[in-house]
């Protein structure tokens, strides 16, 4: 018969496999960032449209402290949702950095990509409290449920039930 292996010991072995396995991570950050810098020249436009649509998000980046990075995650979804209508306009359209600029300098356009931005940070401020009101309330219910369980079995069974040792 094969031992069961507890959900904790599981997720230390996958936890100990991805700290320790696989080829370093700077090798494919440095190959990564060497097909961006090849790419450049020939996307100039899109870079510029990306590079300056997407400040929000660069700045929670580099604010965010700690190696969950959920600002950045909110932010930058709703950052990129803010600009990918722009940047689809620019690649099926006339795709040269004069167009580029003129999207930028569109106070439309950067109200879109900043206040998609502004919201992301919305979500980030507003789900941790959102979120442990519920638990609060949830573990609440289970406690007042719990209690009425062990009512009834005081009841059922006499106050020798609920002895302690």
């Amino acid at each position: 018969m094969a031992k069961k292996i507890s959900a904790v010991d599981r997720a230390r072995a996958a936890a100990a496999a991805k700290k320790g396995g696989g080829a370093p991570a700077g090798i494919n950050r440095g190959v990564v960032l060497m097909v961006l810098a090849a790419l450049v020249p020939f996307s100039l436009p899109t870079v510029v449209l990306v590079g300056f649509g997407m400040l929000p998000t660069l700045a929670s980046w580099a604010t965010e402290k700690g190696p969950n990075k959920y600002a950045f995650l909110c932010v930058g979804g709703l950052n990129f949702a803010g600009v990918f209508p722009y940047l689809f306009t620019l690649w099926f359209g006339v795709h040269t950095l004069d167009e580029a600029f003129r999207m930028l300098t569109d106070p439309i356009m950067l109200m879109t990509a900043y206040g998609c931005s502004a919201i992301g940070w919305g979500i980030y401020a507003a789900m941790p409290p959102m979120v442990a009101s519920y638990l609060s309330a949830s573990s609440q219910r289970r406690v007042n449920n719990l209690k009425a369980a062990q009512k009834k079995l005081i009841e059922e069974w006499g106050d020798e039930v609920a002895k302690k040792g």
